[in-house]
């Protein structure tokens, strides 16, 4: 990200001062091979409290932990509304249903947040905990022998995504497809490419929630199309909306954060013994692994005039928050780009914060323990494969595309 770019400014809307305009796109400001979390961390350093990128149509970046709690708590100011501008970086199409509850704010919001609340209740949790560790389990059992794996595609993506399919009753035969469309979604760098995958999967949506609507059964996708708000059903547009969401929530975001955390467990010895000698530090080793690798990104329209962070925003502007930013703010953070198990968390955004925190919070902390749990008692050293390639991936969510690991082979 370069610091200031007077062809950029001259892009920007004219309230926007021209000292605060930088080049900061989310698809391109690293290089693959660069660690982001280091370029993350040098932009909370040295960028304002709050700068201007004309990119994906021009939004306001909130660069520190403490605006970014106040913005993301603050709905009446910032709305995520699809009608006035939706989360999305940058907004989806017209045509793509609103992704609920996302996109939409206030008691509609709430009433739409039911059938995730106890899909994801800590009692269904831990029901749902029995199935996971099994998965994990019998994928570690069957890399172990091998001495090495791609450990994006070979776990990290796999363990929680053919959770999520049997959580919602779809196909697991679908799994390569939906990863593959929902990366091009989340990530892909050319725009035309990412609404492209938006409508694949609001198009394989559509069949799915027209057979539960007919034929329910006892999935959280039963649940949520034959939910009731305001005492009316969802139309079929809000039903395929929100499962967009619920699948994109589910098919990424918690196998990232694993591999941010298999990253830094292979780099760090001193962590990997430290948890094996003390299984009960894992709980808090996930919330710290968490914060310091937060990764989605969401969008919102600013709903009044207001000073905010030290600048002007005018009713319409967009305002992208970056949680990856949160986790490396050394003002809210001692020394945040370390990983510090015995840290306190309470705090930490890696879920956002405010009526938009996501829902499957719990269920994410107990998947990645178990990974830690079941990967550390049958492959305890291991590291990062010399003969291979570590390579980031940006965009909404950020996270690894590739992370060779290697290990003494029983």
């Amino acid at each position: 990200m370069n610091a200031g770019l007077a062809d950029a400014a001259a892009e920007a809307p004219s309230h926007v001062p021209p000292p605060l305009v930088r080049d900061f796109d989310l698809f391109h400001f690293s290089a693959p091979t660069a660690d982001l979390y280091d370029e993350c961390s040098r932009i909370s350093r040295e960028e304002p409290a709050v700068f201007f990128t004309p990119h994906h149509g021009g939004y306001w970046v909130v660069n520190r932990a403490d605006l970014l709690e106040q913005a993301y708590a603050d709905w009446e100011l910032f709305s995520s509304e699809k009608s006035v501008g939706g989360a999305g970086v940058p907004p989806s199409p017209a045509e793509i249903p609103a992704f609920l509850p996302v996109e939409i704010d206030g008691a509609m919001h709430s009433e739409l947040r039911r059938p995730l609340n106890l899909a994801l209740s800590p009692r269904r949790v831990q029901e749902l905990s029995v199935t996971a560790r099994a998965l994990a389990v019998r994928l570690i059992e069957g890399l172990a022998p091998r001495g090495r794996c791609e450990f994006v595609n070979d776990f990290s993506l796999k363990m929680p995504m053919e959770l999520f399919l049997r959580l919602v009753d779809l196909p697991l035969e679908d799994l390569d497809y939906l990863l593959k469309v929902n990366q091009d979604f989340l990530r892909h760098p050319d725009i035309s490419r990412r609404h492209a995958a938006q409508g694949e999967l609001t198009a394989y949506l559509d069949g799915w929630v027209r057979k539960r609507v007919a034929e329910p059964g006892h999935d959280l996708m039963s649940n949520i199309v034959h939910l009731q708000v305001e005492g009316r059903p969802l139309t079929h547009e809000e039903r395929v909306g929100y499962m967009g969401t619920v699948l994109a929530g589910g098919l990424d975001t918690v196998g990232g954060a694993m591999a941010m955390s298999a990253r830094h467990l292979a780099t760090h010895p001193e962590h990997r013994r430290h948890l094996i000698d003390n299984p009960g530090a894992i709980p808090n080793a996930v919330d710290e692994l968490l914060r310091r690798h937060s990764s989605p990104t969401f969008g919102r329209y600013v709903v009044r005039d207001v000073e905010f962070g030290g600048v002007s925003m005018k009713r319409g502007d967009r305002i992208m928050l970056p949680l990856m930013l949160h986790g490396m703010d050394e003002r809210r953070w001692d020394k945040a780009g370390e990983v510090q198990l015995g840290r306190s968390t309470r705090g930490h955004m890696a879920f956002a914060a405010g009526p938009h925190r996501c829902p499957g919070a719990n269920l994410a902390r107990v998947e990645l323990a178990i990974f830690l749990e079941e990967w550390l008692k049958r492959i305890p050293d291991f590291a990062i494969d010399p003969e291979g390639q570590v390579l980031f991936e940006m965009g909404s969510v950020v996270g690894l595309k590739t992370l060779p690991l290697v290990w003494q082979a029983a």
